[in-house]
């Protein structure tokens, strides 16, 4: 045989290796290459356009960030199944392969959990930041994921390339932190059923943390903190970040700190020290190191101010 047809032999072998298994959530899965994915939250399906595998995704549920955000993204196009988590009959219409989650609850009972559809030959993902009993080492976790899914979907160098571009971002926002004392931030998921935020278990605490700022309740073991408008006024925190999501606009709160008697009395109000923010940016993912740079820059330019 020549060099040349060897040297073609190895390229197709070497192109046809895939891993036959992969861990996830401490334990392991089968892995297939696959032709027909499903990402049921709006950050699994960004983390599978990222590595470059958009023309395998089929279909996308669970949008959360309003509409102008969602414009700005790559899955435009995608087919969105549900508006929120599909049926057992809609996500199985869709023929998938794989199905990759953002959240444990994306994954049901019977057909639709994780153990269902694998007796029915479909795989899944769950990013490892929602694994149950996970770690508090968020931006491991994206790392993990990206090089997992980056050895199952054959995109092992664009995997690597994403965790040194996040690993970069990260370092430009440390080295943007000064001596001083870090402004303190309270974070508002919510405001329907009282002020939620998250504690020193969720990751708005180090993703602050990264910014050089600091999470008002992350001496709080929790992951979700629920607070009275009384108790954020004693805490009196420096910024406020607001959650851009469909269903809790930032704009809804905006309008309640703005008009409520007491919480219209804080500092970050009365100076409008309010930083609106996509609720995916909030989440462990891909974007996050960029999104902790940006914070850095809004939080180092409101300290100015100050």
């Amino acid at each position: 045989m020549s060099r040349l047809a060897l040297l073609l032999c190895a390229l197709l072998c070497s192109a046809n290796v895939v891993a036959e298994s992969y861990r996830n959530c401490g334990e392991v899965w089968r892995a297939e290459q696959p032709s027909r994915i499903v990402a049921l939250n709006q950050h699994a399906a960004d983390i599978v356009l990222a590595l470059g595998a958009g023309a395998s995704l089929v279909g996308v549920a669970y949008l959360d960030d309003t509409g102008s955000a969602q414009r700005q993204s790559e899955y435009v196009g995608v087919p969105v199944i549900a508006r929120q988590y599909p049926s057992s009959e809609v996500l199985y219409a869709q023929n998938p392969d794989l199905v990759i989650g953002g959240f444990a609850t994306a994954f049901g009972n019977g057909v639709t959990s994780r153990s269902g559809l694998a007796s029915n030959g479909v795989g899944s993902y769950l990013l490892e930041s929602a694994c149950n009993g996970h770690s508090l080492d968020y931006f491991g976790h994206v790392r993990n994921d990206l090089l997992t899914l980056g050895t199952v979907l054959q995109k092992q160098q664009k995997a690597q390339a994403l965790i040194d571009a996040m690993d970069t971002d990260l370092a430009s926002a440390k080295a943007m932190i000064g001596q001083g004392k870090p402004l303190s931030v309270f974070y508002l998921d919510s405001e329907v059923k009282g002020l939620d935020s998250e504690g020193g278990r969720g990751f708005v605490t180090p993703l602050l943390a990264a910014a050089g700022a600091r999470n008002v309740f992350a001496e709080i073991n929790q992951y979700r903190v629920t607070v009275s408008s009384e108790t954020l006024l004693v805490s009196d925190p420096d910024v406020i970040l607001l959650a851009d999501a469909e269903w809790s606009p930032a704009s809804r709160k905006r309008y309640l700190l703005n008009h409520d008697p007491v919480l219209s009395q804080l500092r970050a109000v009365r100076e409008n020290r309010l930083l609106d923010i996509p609720f995916t940016h909030l989440l462990p993912t891909l974007n996050s190191g960029r999104v902790a740079l940006d914070l850095a820059r809004q939080l180092a330019a409101l300290d100015k101010k100050k």
